[in-house]
């Protein structure tokens, strides 16, 4: 949304600077690793054209890299551009200020006026829905309260858990495989095809937990994935399926080929070791060490959950002489005006538009219903010193990662050039001997195994890096959410002052007997939104987590219902000093005309009284029939 500024500040600071600080030292060193292959390859390209040119290659997507990241948390350290609409609204707001500011957000609201409603009126949280699948179900059986996190926490819970899910399941059926092969049960052409099953298994397992480090994207935010059983039965098929694949295809080659299995052996041998056993205990030590450090920090902020769904409730019946309509402005322009924050208008999920419905004889009922936010203000979460600490490790040692990660790639680079380089010596490779065989070999493997240890490392940087920056960017926001319903019944009828036959003026008013009957429903919501760098930093859905009663704003908002109504004036009075000056002689004039009428007999003055009543009732009547001829 649009940066609207306002001079009053609304308390929001930059909650990624030291995340940008890391992040720009890991771009910095990125970023000379990758110089220094440049002015490497600068020297290499003169006699070596092909080989200078692949460390190139290396040395700009290092450099590109590195760039990148320290732009990323350069930026990440200016200026934290908040305006005068953030955070984003509940639902669509339909506040005149903020039209522009609606139309922007309205793709990312999280919910609607009717949604809000139900929450309000029934106790109830709509954010939190229930976990879909026996993996998900089961996440959620161990850790209760995961279910009352917001969306990108809980996704961050359930994949990590999936991972470690995936991660059994595929050591379940490796060993089922392993026993099976290597027992003899599969004949020797099992025993055969286990090392590609081993090879399958290890880029299996990475691919599992380089899919758990994915960063969570922000539409998708607002869903709970499926974790099902059929996560399992992909995984127990592929398990059980492969082997048989593999076996398959091997029988088919030999088949073809008319070669033994000694044959083939023969030429595997020149093929790099697998080196499975070191892989798997690579992948559980770093999956063991990023789920140790992200369940410390995911702990502290399950513990500080509080998902209490109550508010305070008014139903009330108030017999008052007011109008229908002057309650509804009374309440939208006074009552709930008064409780903005900061000046900050009041978030409108549902206008106030009362429906008068006038009957006969000046009868009818009356209708109007509302719902509005106060200005969210920020919530600060203090979750302590483990929390701090373990999310600094986190982002720490995910920086450190990656440049470790940066550094294996330096090494690929100069392995790929002296790869390239050895085989240029090298003549026909049907006529290599088994001293250069088993140089080419090496070379390979190194080239294989250093990728690889890369992508390792890559995807524990990558899990403990969006762990960190999700509990960063998450911000809390207290708000009071005012729901309001008023209905009843009015009639009118006629008042007058100043009737007698002495009074100089006269004042006659149509009062209006309202029979009020409103429900006022009040409380003080948390809600959970997560930040980002740059342009867009909180333009994110912004979810519901508790609601806590609020019976001293109920109290006030009542307070001031009341008071208006009983400051109401029912009869009009002159108010104005010259009116009341022009009534006052008006009243001398009078008060002298009935002295010099005091000076006649009593019969006389008797006879002009029932003279000046006869006067009034006549006029009455005529006043009378005039209003049954219209």
């Amino acid at each position: 949304m649009a940066f609207d500024y306002g001079s009053i500040d609304l308390g929001l600071r930059n909650p990624f600077k030291m995340e940008g600080a890391v992040t720009a030292v890991r771009g910095v060193i990125v970023s000379l690793l990758g110089i220094y292959l440049l002015i490497d390859a600068a020297a290499t390209v003169k006699d070596q054209p092909v080989a200078g040119w692949i460390l190139v290659v290396f040395g700009l997507g290092l450099l590109a890299n590195g760039i990148t990241n320290a732009s990323k948390g350069i930026i990440a350290m200016m200026r934290f551009f908040v305006g005068r609409n953030h955070p984003t609204s509940l639902a669509h707001n339909y506040s005149r200020s903020e039209t522009s500011t609606a139309q922007e957000e309205a793709s990312y609201v999280a919910y609607t006026k009717q949604r809000l409603t139900e929450m309000l009126v029934g106790r109830k949280n709509s954010t939190f829905i229930e976990p879909q699948g026996f993996l998900a179900r089961f996440v959620h059986s161990v850790f209760r309260r995961l279910t009352y996190m917001p969306y990108p926490v809980r996704n961050m819970a359930q994949r990590l858990c999936g991972a470690w899910a995936q991660t059994l399941i595929a050591l379940i059926a490796y060993a089922f495989v392993a026993f099976v092969s290597l027992a003899g049960f599969a004949g020797e052409v099992g025993e055969f095809i286990f090392p590609a099953y081993s090879v399958a298994f290890t880029v299996y397992l990475l691919l599992v937990w380089r899919s758990a480090g994915r960063a969570i994207g922000r539409m998708a935010d607002t869903t709970i994935p499926t974790m099902g059983s059929m996560t399992l039965v992909k995984v127990v098929a592929v398990a059980i399926l492969m082997p048989v694949v593999i076996g398959l295809g091997v029988k088919f080659v030999l088949s073809v080929s008319d070669l033994t299995l000694a044959e083939i052996d023969t030429y595997l041998a020149y093929l790099p070791r697998p080196y499975t056993i070191l892989y798997l205990l690579g992948v559980l030590l770093g999956a063991a060490a990023s789920t140790f450090v992200v369940a410390i920090m995911l702990n502290k902020r399950l513990n500080y959950a509080d998902p209490k769904v109550e508010v305070s409730e008014l139903r009330e019946n108030w017999q008052e002489s007011v109008h229908p309509n002057e309650i509804f402005i009374n309440l939208d322009n006074l009552v709930m005006a008064n409780r903005r924050y900061k000046e900050v208008p009041n978030r409108v999920y549902q206008e106030l538009e009362p429906n008068l419905n006038e009957q006969v004889e000046g009868k009818g009922n009356f209708f109007g219903e509302m719902i509005q936010e106060i200005q969210p203000k920020f919530k600060a979460m203090d979750l302590g010193f483990i929390f701090e600490r373990a999310r600094l490790i986190s982002l720490v040692s995910a920086n450190v990662l990656f440049v470790i990660a940066s550094i294996l790639t330096l090494a690929l680079a100069f392995s790929v050039a002296d790869a390239y380089i050895y085989t240029k010596t090298l003549g026909d490779f049907a006529q290599l001997n088994a001293a250069q065989g088993a140089e080419v070999s090496s070379h390979i493997s190194a080239i294989i195994h250093l990728f690889l240890v890369g992508v390792l490392i890559r995807a524990f940087a990558k899990i403990l890096e969006n762990s960190a920056h999700l509990f960063f960017a998450e911000m809390l926001f207290e708000s009071n959410l005012i729901y309001l319903k008023v209905e009843g019944t009015f009639t009118e009828s006629k008042i007058s002052t100043g009737a007698s036959i002495h009074d100089s003026t006269r004042s006659e008013n149509t009062l209006v007997r309202s029979s009020i009957t409103p429900w006022i429903i009040v409380c003080r919501t948390v809600s959970s939104t997560f930040a980002a760098t740059g342009i867009q930093n909180l333009e994110h859905p912004r979810f519901i987590l508790e609601m806590h009663k609020n019976d001293d704003e109920l109290n006030s908002i009542r307070g001031d219902v009341i008071n208006f109504l009983k400051d109401r004036e029912s009869i009009a009075a002159i108010t104005s000093q010259r009116d009341l000056r022009n009534a006052s002689q008006i009243h001398e004039i009078n008060k002298q005309s009935r002295a010099i009428a005091t000076h006649q007999s009593p019969e006389a003055l008797s006879k002009m009284e029932d003279d000046a009543g006869g006067y009034l009732r006549q006029q009455a009547e005529r006043d009378a029939e005039q209003d049954q001829n219209k």
